[in-house]
């Protein structure tokens, strides 16, 4: 009974009664976009960073992030890159030497610093996000007639080099075009490799396309007489729940203490999960969980705006009502709950009507993303590469948050008003209504 004449009394003022249902689920669309939108986008950022290079896990010297030196690498990268291919929950994994170095070309007079890596063509373009960025050319591929056993031995020792479409401009250069490449070698000595443009790409981040360069692994292996070496082994998780689990199955394949240290005597490798690696992006992420919070604040700053002044009104309106009933014996118990009834309809309708909307938005949000690249390019964070189409998330947490807030929210600024009409006098209540 109580229900149904708290529904009955909720329409009497149908206006007031939809304007504040229309208020309530509106904020909850724009929370429940914004939630979407911002949880989507930190993971898309966790998934970009990953395909950007990092992986979910990587293998270094143990010294090697600290100092970033040439010689500071890891022995039998063979052996070892296979060893972790074969442990279980591990999807890809690709192996790298990194170099700083200056490239230049013939038709340029310009000089240009740039970050080399050197990959395994075919695991790193299973690996990388970048590989789908070509927009001429292929992703470290061979020079044309350089797989030809019958070209002359010139044409057969030609490298292929990948450049990003704003050093292409700044060198003068275009695909097939020469272009010398300076290095740092394991012996000491500066190594000089000469490399054919084979690929070119474009990720809209400036200062990625213009100071990254990918090289064949083989070709700088033997240029700077690395030999079987490599400075990082890259490895991408099948789930990525299950990172800190196939890391350590990684160092019990390696024979590394599970605690993540060099044993004396052992190999000089050391197993890191991405947060370990780049705690700056980690600490970046966790910020969702805060910027989730306001949100969530900002909502209960919505809802006690209009449940307050819907609540207030029918107080103030219906206060002879209440004073007669309470002059016929009614419970003052009983009024409060009618009241509460009332804002748990309120809240119950307005969340419903909220899902429904905040749902179709998300749909949109996760099938066809946001486009912000004319607000902003793409970026790189610690040179990695993170795109600007943002697509939202569908997780549960997405709709149930919101919808806790609106509903739990809605009942708790619905006490103070029912507090005031069990507290009202039956004779007060009578004459203010008159």
């Amino acid at each position: 009974m109580w229900w149904s004449m708290s529904w009955r009394n909720l329409w009497r003022n149908r206006r007031r009664t939809l304007l504040t249902i229309a208020a309530i689920s509106l904020g909850q669309l724009v929370l429940i976009i914004m939630v979407s939108f911002t949880s989507g986008m930190f993971d898309m950022m966790l998934e970009q960073v990953a395909k950007s290079g990092m992986g979910h896990v990587q293998l270094h010297h143990p010294e090697y992030l600290e100092k970033k030196t040439a010689g500071l690498s890891m022995p039998d990268a063979g052996a070892m890159l296979a060893a972790v291919e074969a442990v279980d929950g591990v999807d890809g994994v690709s192996p790298r030497l990194l170099f700083s170095g200056a490239i230049r070309s013939s038709t340029s007079s310009a000089v240009q610093v740039v970050k080399v890596m050197a990959v395994d063509p075919v695991r790193e373009a299973r690996f990388s996000a970048l590989s789908d960025k070509v927009i001429a050319g292929g992703f470290v591929t061979p020079p044309e007639g350089a797989g030809d056993p019958q070209a002359p031995l010139r044409m057969r020792n030609r490298k292929g080099i990948l450049i990003g479409a704003k050093l292409a401009q700044h060198l003068k250069v275009e695909l097939g075009s020469k272009v010398r490449l300076d290095t740092a070698g394991f012996h000491g000595a500066t190594v000089a490799t000469a490399f054919w443009v084979t690929g070119i790409l474009q990720t809209g981040s400036d200062s990625f396309d213009k100071q990254m360069v990918l090289v064949p692994l083989a070709a700088m292996q033997e240029a700077t007489g690395a030999g079987d070496v490599v400075h990082e082994l890259s490895v991408m998780v099948s789930d990525s729940t299950r990172i800190e689990e196939v890391a350590a199955a990684i160092r019990g394949v390696l024979d590394l203490p599970a605690d993540g240290t060099v044993a004396p005597g052992g190999p000089p490798v050391v197993v890191q999960p991405w947060w370990e690696v780049s705690p700056d992006i980690k600490q970046m992420l966790d910020l969702s969980g805060t910027y989730n919070g306001f949100l969530y604040m900002l909502m209960m700053v919505i809802l006690s705006a209009g449940i307050l002044t819907t609540m207030f009104m029918v107080v103030y309106e219906r206060r002879r009502e209440f004073g007669v009933q309470l002059a016929l014996g009614t419970g003052r118990l009983q009024l409060f709950w009618g009241v509460m009834l009332e804002a748990l309809w309120i809240a119950m309708v307005a969340a419903g009507a909220g899902l429904i909307l905040g749902a179709i938005a998300v749909y949109f949000l996760v099938t066809y993303g946001l486009d912000l690249s004319f607000i902003v390019g793409g970026f790189d964070f610690q040179g990695m590469f993170i795109e600007n189409v943002y697509r939202g998330s569908a997780a549960p947490e997405v709709f149930v948050g919101p919808s806790l807030v609106v509903i739990i929210g809605t009942v708790l600024f619905a006490l103070w008003p029912a507090l005031k009409v069990a507290r009202m006098k039956a004779l007060d209540a009578i004459r203010q209504g008159l």
